[in-house]
């Protein structure tokens, strides 16, 4: 049988010394891993509140693009009630286009669009038909186009049109 040779005070000293360092070594990993494992956790939330605003954001856009698609079927609606009016008073196609600066078949659309809306209106409602489907198409001043009144007022910015003029 083979006997173990002794070891000496100083190799186990350097045994020691090298134990304790490897324990250094090892809660500074430890620590470092800590550290690391912690900053992980942030980046990971802060992906998270990022989908999450992402997310609310796109809410918040759906919400608008639906009340500006709203806004803009309200404004059609009206500009074909007020096309609507001056077929009424007797204009033809052509010179409403003309005066208003669109395509005939833009005026003609509109028409249409006033004169079914018209009688869906008469339809649900009764005697007042035409001037029930126009008064819903008041505009942004409040303009509510009839066929007894005018369709426009003047323009409140012109020198001489019933307005102040330039300030």
């Amino acid at each position: 049988m083979a006997t173990k040779p002794k070891r000496s005070a100083q190799e186990i000293a350097a045994r020691k010394r090298a134990m304790a360092r490897a324990l250094e070594l090892n809660a500074e990993r430890r620590q470092r891993e800590e550290e690391l494992t912690g900053l992980a956790a942030d980046f990971l939330m802060t992906r998270e509140l990022e989908a999450d605003v992402r997310a609310a954001l796109e809410a918040q856009i759906a919400g608008l693009r639906a009340q500006a698609e709203s806004e803009c079927v309200r404004l059609q609606q009206q500009g074909a009630a007020v096309v609507a009016v001056m077929v009424t008073r007797g204009e033809g196609a052509g010179r409403i286009a003309g005066r208003l600066g669109v395509g005939v078949g833009e005026v003609r659309l509109l028409r249409d669009e006033a004169a079914g809306r018209a009688g869906e209106a008469a339809g649900r409602g009764g005697g007042a038909g035409d001037r029930a489907a126009v008064r819903d198409d008041a505009g942004p001043l409040g303009v509510v186009p009839s066929v007894a009144g005018p369709v426009l007022r003047p323009s409140l910015g012109a020198p001489g049109a019933g307005g102040p003029g330039p300030v």
